[in-house]
């Protein structure tokens, strides 16, 4: 059935990219990937959400799993985007419905057959390619601890202070919370849309990296002259 009786169901769409998966394509379910779901934070540095929720995909076409579990693997892949597609509950079937107002039917099947136009909503908002200054990341390394590190006691793991790794051997630095200014002036630097400029600080602000000041609004518009 259809989402909330939306025009098409949201499980025909990739969870990752958005796009529509075909009839036949295979799809995968993003819960039970999860060495995907692994890939997914390591690469765009976000854990995958909104599973429990109806009015977000619950898979991820063969394209996006693959590539992200090669890219985790240390093969030469990687997703075009540096921010996947972001997903939030629709207001309306009208304006702000991404599976209403995507038509699968005019998916391309030759060479002169239209494309399927993927919008970019306030409920859907569009992936951000890789640029200078979101380049492709670097695979986390995962190797095995050799059988002498494994076997250490406790008590010599217990003389190194993690914190050190920080601290740089150097006196403790307290956090900088930017502020309105400093939020403004970066997104300026990094030449974000309205949508992006207000998901980043909406993030800034879930994970209390800005100063209490800062408000998610229309920050694109607070630097315009």
């Amino acid at each position: 059935m259809a989402s909330r009786g939306c025009k098409h169901p949201a499980d025909t769409f990739c969870y990752v990219c958005g796009q529509f998966i075909k009839t036949r394509a295979k799809k995968y379910s993003v819960e039970a990937s999860a060495k995907m779901c692994e890939a997914y934070k390591a690469y765009f540095g976000m854990p995958v959400g909104d599973q429990d929720k109806p009015w977000a995909p619950h898979f991820t076409c063969e394209h996006c799993k693959k590539t992200l579990e090669g890219w985790y693997r240390g093969e030469k892949r990687a997703m075009k985007f540096a921010i996947p597609r972001i997903w939030r509950e629709p207001t309306d079937h009208s304006s702000n419905c991404y599976f209403c107002m995507v038509n699968p039917s005019k998916r391309r099947t030759g060479k002169n057959a239209p494309a399927i136009t993927y919008p970019d909503l306030p409920s859907s908002i569009a992936p951000v390619p890789h640029c200078h200054e979101l380049p492709v990341p670097t695979p986390p390394e995962r190797e095995q601890p050799s059988l002498e590190e494994s076997s250490k006691s406790e008590s010599e793991e217990d003389v190194v202070d993690p914190d050190d790794n920080f601290r740089g051997g150097a006196e403790e630095r307290n956090p900088y919370y930017p502020n309105q200014k400093d939020l403004n002036d970066l997104i300026r630097d990094l030449g974000l849309t309205k949508s992006n400029a207000k998901l980043l600080t909406s993030r800034l602000k879930q994970w209390n990296l800005l100063d209490e000041s800062v408000q998610v609004a229309d920050q694109r518009k607070r630097h315009q002259p």
